[in-house]
């Protein structure tokens, strides 16, 4: 007897919703109809001939720019020494690095060079330091002046000067 209420309920509350749908359909309906937008045009296709003499193929790849078939002669060219002991400063990049002072001791001055993690070198003229293989040229109070040797792209390499400045402690 249970069961036969509770369809009875179900069958009227189906119902009712039945009844609210209709009416809302009656009021969709009786809104005025709005135009629809009318279709863009498009515009025609015309296909742009490929002409081999004059672009690059697309199943090659491009060459970088700059770079030209004709390379300097390698003897020409300015090189570091890739023979020689690599100083312990030359693992650090030249950004990394900082002077923090100066030591003189008869008639030499040194250059006392920052690491990252915290130690202090000693340098003196010749020595090396950075990444680009930079070498000391002069040192004074205030700098230490740097010969740097930096890749061109073409197998050959450009002299760079560059300076390390002293970091005031505050």
């Amino acid at each position: 007897m249970r069961g036969m209420w509770l369809l009875l309920l179900l069958t009227v509350s189906a119902c009712s919703e039945q009844e609210d749908l209709r009416q809302y359909v009656v009021e969709v309906r009786s809104r005025p109809a709005t135009v629809p937008e009318p279709i863009p045009t498009v515009s025609s296709y015309f296909p742009e001939p490929y002409a081999p003499v004059s672009q690059r193929s697309p199943f090659v790849a491009p060459r970088p720019e700059g770079i030209t078939s004709q390379t300097e002669d390698p003897r020409k060219c300015a090189r570091p020494d890739a023979g020689r002991d690599k100083h312990p400063l030359e693992r650090y990049s030249l950004e990394s690095l900082s002077m923090r002072g100066t030591l003189q001791n008869a008639g030499i001055i040194r250059a006392l060079i920052s690491t990252p993690d915290g130690a202090t070198h000693p340098v003196k003229t010749g020595d090396r330091l950075g990444f680009n293989q930079g070498e000391i040229t002069a040192i004074t109070r205030e700098q230490v002046s740097l010969t740097e040797y930096v890749p061109d792209g073409r197998g050959c390499w450009i002299r760079r000067e560059t300076a390390l400045s002293l970091v005031s402690s505050q």
